[in-house]
């Protein structure tokens, strides 16, 4: 009744919001485009959008064709792969997120050496927040995360731990906590905070902890980058909380360990039934940590 490129078309429109940009997408002309469609909403009795002046969307009919053409697409995207792995290679392609401030896993390097040995494979890359990763792992948008979290955190079977750490105070040189060997979440009651946004897995971890001791801290700047972080700190506008390995690399500040006992993971997770090109990348990675 229909061909994948159809689907292609189907899906191009909905995600593009028009017929133009599908086309556009597709590497086709709109006129092709638009008349492959047409013929799919003959073929099925039914229109699969609704076209308006500035905006094309799917009709409740287009919404149940979307569902099952992106779920068909995937399943003949992943015949292909595993096909091309019974022959010896591995292709398709990769989607991979990271944490913005990811420094145990040098992703370089290990890209690099991915594309010297599967140099078929399409490898994307994408950083963000641990929480909004594992959102797009869950539905499918990613192959594989390497994401930070606290034990709090249920991560799913499928996962491996990379590194484990506790997490130090960041401050200023000279601030009065310097002195110390170690510092208590406490000593934080008051302080201006230079903070990872909500998403991070260090931040869910640090408001959790003053939440629970009511410790009632000034967060005054909330980034997306450590390396702003150190800026700000090292600046003596604020003091941060970081995992240790984190840390050790902010110049020009003082670090301590927090005298409290916390587990900062790094992870990879990955989806449930990986692809060859993630199991490939996972052969890659180190080994389980200890």
């Amino acid at each position: 009744m229909f061909t994948l490129r159809q689907l292609e078309f189907v899906v191009a429109v909905a995600e593009e919001g028009g017929f133009t940009a599908a086309a556009s997408r597709c590497h086709t002309v709109q006129s092709a485009l638009s008349h492959q469609i047409a013929r799919l909403e003959e073929a099925l009795g039914t229109r699969l959008f609704e076209r308006g002046a500035r905006h094309v969307r799917p009709t409740a009919a287009g919404d149940v064709f979307l569902l099952h053409a992106r779920l068909t697409l995937q399943a003949a995207a992943r015949l292909q792969e595993e096909m091309a792995l019974a022959l010896g290679t591995v292709r398709g392609r990769i989607n991979i997120g990271q944490i913005t401030s990811l420094n145990v896993v040098d992703v370089p390097a290990l890209l690099a050496a991915f594309r010297n040995a599967h140099p078929a494979v399409e490898v994307h890359l994408k950083a963000g927040m641990s929480d909004a990763l594992l959102a797009e792992l869950e539905l499918g948008q990613l192959d594989l995360a390497l994401v930070g979290v606290g034990p709090q955190v249920s991560l799913p079977p499928q996962h491996r731990l990379l590194h484990e750490e506790g997490l130090s105070l960041v401050m200023p040189v000279g601030h009065a906590l310097a002195a110390a060997a170690s510092v208590p979440l406490q000593a934080l009651q008051g302080l201006p905070l230079a903070a990872l946004v909500p998403g991070a897995g260090v931040r869910r971890m640090l408001d959790d902890a003053l939440r629970e001791r009511g410790i009632q801290a000034q967060l005054q700047y909330e980034v997306t980058h450590s390396e702003l972080q150190q800026q700000l700190v090292a600046a003596g506008l604020a003091v941060a909380v970081v995992p240790d390995s984190m840390a050790t690399r902010m110049q020009r500040t003082v670090v301590r360990p927090l005298r409290e006992a916390f587990r900062f993971r790094t992870c990879a997770v990955w989806r449930q039934d990986p692809t060859p090109a993630a199991r490939a990348l996972l052969a890659l990675l180190p080994s389980p940590a200890a």
